[in-house]
């Protein structure tokens, strides 16, 4: 059984809505691909919220706009702009897929990381 553990590839699905019972903040679902446990600074209260999960699992998060850059520190999740009328969101979370990251991934990553880190031009806002 594969579970959510340190350099696994990780593929979430993310919907996010007004409340636990209305997804309506965002049309679907969108997908976001990342390295488990990669940040030189530990792993973030969003990580810690998935460690020992497993795929098919689903997590609901309430969020606030104020809590969000602290709770999810060096990812940066599809996000947009589903906070411009709101103070805080639901956002549900399910793991799709969990693989083994390949060395070329994981270097790839931390080199993301490494950029964002230092400010760029992405519009993460970072």
């Amino acid at each position: 059984m594969k579970v959510v553990e340190h350099l696994k590839k990780i593929t979430l699905s993310l919907e996010a809505g007004t409340s636990t019972e209305n997804m309506d903040l965002r049309p679907g679902s969108s997908e976001y691909e990342f390295i488990f446990g990669l940040s030189p600074t530990g792993m973030s209260p969003f990580e810690y919220e998935l460690i020992n999960k497993k795929e098919g699992d689903e997590i609901l998060i309430h969020l606030k706009r104020k809590n969000t850059p602290v709770f999810f520190e060096h990812l940066h999740l599809p996000l947009g702009n589903l906070f411009r009328d709101h103070k805080e969101i639901v956002l549900n979370v399910k793991i799709q897929k969990i693989d083994l990251a390949d060395n070329r991934e994981v270097v790839k990553a931390m080199a993301d990381m490494t950029a964002h880190a230092h400010g760029c031009d992405c519009g993460c806002g970072c």
